[in-house]
């Protein structure tokens, strides 16, 4: 037998045995909003489940919750998007990707919080809910790998309501991978981002001798 076939041959018996061509036939289900799951067989499109936690602190409360759907890979967010937007509002989102039947329990391992430890950098802060602009143009100090300047405008919605929303703060690197136009299934919401503005946060200016 060739070499060659006899390689490839191998290789697709390790691939398979490691899961590479694998892919759910059904995954947990529950979207924003809702207490309970249950099992959802995944469209032929399907290729991995998604768990997603989310924390914000909209309207001077602390909501958490989190979401489970098949999904296709190559169009779903995996990591931690952290938005920090001033006066103790801020957006922190954390979700993982996994390719077996039924694998996204919900049951996601603690993420490292983001440290609250100032990292030397700034950026402009404001936040409006139900509004498509920030009037005010506050300076927020970035704290832990929040490292980055973020401006964005959007839609979030719950249950069928939907609501406009601006914001300008710090964010962590991972919000880059967020492509406005597509929908971003949270913890609490669905997101809907029009714009997302990311550039690397400028360090403090300071004054020689102080």
């Amino acid at each position: 037998m060739d070499v060659r076939l006899v390689l490839c041959l191998l290789w697709a018996l390790l691939a398979t045995a490691n899961g590479v061509w694998s892919r759910p036939s059904s995954c947990y289900r529950r979207l924003p909003g809702d207490s309970s799951r249950e099992e959802r067989s995944c469209s032929s499109g399907a290729d991995a489940c998604i768990a997603v936690h989310e924390e914000n602190s909209y309207g001077g409360e602390v909501h958490r919750g989190i979401s489970q759907l098949c999904v296709l890979s190559r169009l779903s967010l995996e990591g931690d998007l952290d938005f920090e937007f001033g006066g103790g509002v801020y957006v922190r989102i954390h979700s993982e990707i996994c390719r077996e039947t039924n694998c996204n329990t919900g049951e996601i391992r603690e993420r490292s919080r983001l440290s609250t430890l100032p990292n030397g950098r700034q950026c402009p802060s404001c936040f409006a809910m139900g509004s498509p602009r920030c009037l005010q143009n506050d300076i927020l100090h970035c704290q832990g790998g929040a490292n980055q300047c973020v401006d964005v405008v959007g839609m979030l919605s719950e249950r069928g309501i939907e609501i406009p929303f601006a914001g300008r703060g710090c964010a962590t690197k991972d919000v880059a991978k967020i492509k406005p136009g597509f929908p971003l299934v949270s913890g609490v919401y669905i997101y809907q981002i029009k714009k997302i503005q990311l550039s690397p946060a400028p360090w403090v200016e300071t004054v020689d001798g102080f």
